[in-house]
């Protein structure tokens, strides 16, 4: 997709724990970089919805709930614990790439 022309934000919330920083930063890129996700920018920050990302692609019930209460197009990332979210809903990354493509098209 970024060679597509779409900017990849990745926007996690781990810095919640105290004196835990750094090494949040750091873990979190290098799971980034061993599985090859490519991406622009790292936000590391709870209010999502601040970013302004066109598309949002969340877990998290509560936080898929929050995006869309603000307006804002979520994509469910699919698993256990966010059964009872509606569409849109992707349940792997190639249903991410058909939801955001329909979404927004590349360099649309």
């Amino acid at each position: 997709m970024s060679n597509e022309g779409y900017h990849i934000r990745i926007i996690t919330h781990r810095l919640f724990i105290a004196y835990f920083h750094a090494m949040a930063v750091q873990q979190t890129i290098e799971w980034l970089d061993h599985h090859g996700i490519p991406y622009s920018d790292l936000c590391l920050m709870k209010e999502k919805d601040q970013v302004g990302a066109d598309i949002y692609v969340e877990d998290r019930p509560d936080a898929v709930q929050n995006l869309r209460n603000a307006g804002l197009i979520a994509i469910c990332f699919a698993n256990s614990t966010n059964v009872g979210i509606g569409p849109p809903r992707a349940a792997n990354w190639d249903e991410v790439y058909t939801l955001v493509h329909q979404i927004r098209p590349p360099n649309g």
